[in-house]
């Protein structure tokens, strides 16, 4: 039994883990409910052409959550964190490939809309570090907000992530056979409602700092909650779709978290 309750649980996290999202309902970007921005992700950071002010989207995203606008006074104190992160970002991108930060992010979207061509597919190991070094760019700018701003600004982003999880879960579910009842379906929500909150909390704790680890050990209670609300008819269920032969390639759609104890 405790060995079935681990494949239910791996193949739970299958089910609820949520893609990263290129862009929110109303265009802007969120890539994994954790940066917001361009379609690169986080801010639009190194890039050619004239020179915009870094702030903008920090503005938008406050006016989104409903937070505080930056003041004045303000503005220096976060361009000036801004400049160094993006700084420190470009010289981190170079060390690690070789290639200059400008060069890679030109290469990011060639001929946007276009067909044919000799354009060349976005590197995907430069795109992976991009977003990854463009979010802490963000973390840290965010982190030089007032706490007023950062708490509705944090809020907003963990309930705009709360919301697609819940409902890409009971989608995934639904198509695997599972159909909850009304009170797992409220108690879904509870759960997810407790894990919005103990995220936002994390990242403000963080203060810029990295805070992947504990968003990680969160995912894993989360997903852990879930398969709790699980009767057991519904666990068998999962158990089945464990069980059943994989196509070519499937093994690819099953994260291999060796950190999930049996």
């Amino acid at each position: 039994m405790k060995h079935t309750n681990w494949l239910v649980l791996i193949l739970l996290i299958a089910l609820v883990t949520v893609p990263a999202f290129g862009q929110d309902d109303d265009g802007g970007g969120a890539p994994d409910g954790d940066s917001f921005g361009d379609e690169g992700g986080g801010f639009s950071v190194g890039q050619s052409g004239p020179k915009v002010d870094p702030l903008v989207d920090l503005r938008n995203w406050l006016a989104k959550a409903s937070a505080p606008p930056i003041e004045k006074k303000q503005e220096k104190p976060l361009k000036s964190v801004y400049d160094k992160q993006v700084k420190l970002m470009a010289e981190s991108f170079e060390k690690k490939f070789g290639v200059s930060l400008q060069v890679a992010l030109a290469a990011q979207n060639p001929a946007r809309g276009r067909r044919g061509g000799n354009a060349r597919p976005a590197n995907p190991a430069h795109s992976a570090e991009i977003l990854r070094l463009s979010t802490l760019v963000m973390d840290k700018v965010i982190a030089g907000l007032r706490i007023d701003q950062q708490s509705a600004l944090r809020k907003y982003q963990s309930e705009e992530l709360r919301a697609k999880e819940v409902r890409l879960l009971k989608e995934r579910m639904a198509a695997a056979g599972i159909i909850l009842s009304e009170e797992q379906q409220s108690q879904v929500d509870d759960v997810y409602a407790r894990k919005s909150r103990l995220r936002t909390l994390a990242i403000i704790e963080a203060k810029g700092a990295p805070y992947d680890r504990n968003i990680a050990i969160l995912e894993r209670q989360t997903t852990q909650r879930v398969v709790q609300l699980l009767d057991q008819s519904q666990k068998a269920v999962l158990s089945a779709g464990v069980s059943k032969p994989k196509e070519p390639g499937a093994d690819a759609k099953i994260p291999n978290d060796k950190s999930v104890a049996p």
